[in-house]
């Protein structure tokens, strides 16, 4: 597969729910704007993490699930369907590429992602990698990214470091 811009999303088709299956979009070329493969994960560069609002606000008036949540990026590598354990994260499917922060997202809870560490808000990651146990990132460490909060109160953040 070339490296290219693509956009993933869970699968939420009923054939691939055991599976937990990640659909790949193109975002350019010939096949822009349509589903090119279905994978069990994927690594992304330059990831942004993309929440429709209006999708958002469909679930809960429905309380049912749709397509809403995106990781939109530069597609480096993909994992077919069922080459996978259940249990891959993104250390597995990247090694020593730094996505080891696991991120969720509840449209019940909020309007964007979230890191599982220190529930702060992620919209994007220089590395993204979904795979079948999740979503994870490349991100500053919890304390890195309060920084500029402790440095307006004064606080050492070393302080605050586990």
């Amino acid at each position: 597969m070339a490296v290219m811009r693509v956009r993933l999303y869970r699968n939420l088709s009923p054939q691939y729910r055991n599976q937990r299956a990640w659909s790949i979009m193109a975002y350019e070329g010939p096949a822009k704007g349509k589903v090119i493969d279905v994978v069990d994960g994927a690594v992304l560069k330059d990831a942004k993490l993309v929440i429709s609002e209006a999708g958002r606000q469909r679930v809960i008036r429905e309380r049912s699930k749709n397509v809403h949540a995106f990781v939109d990026g530069t597609l480096v590598r993909a994992f077919p369907l069922d080459s996978l354990d259940a249990d891959a994260t993104g250390e597995d499917l990247a090694p020593r590429a730094g996505a080891t922060v696991r991120i969720s997202y509840d449209p019940y809870k909020a309007g964007h992602f979230v890191r599982f560490d220190c529930m702060r808000p992620v919209y994007e990651a220089s590395v993204a990698v979904v795979a079948p146990a999740g979503v994870y990132a490349k991100l500053p460490s919890c304390a890195a990214s309060l920084k500029g909060l402790f440095d307006m109160s004064g606080l050492d953040p070393d302080d605050w470091a586990g």
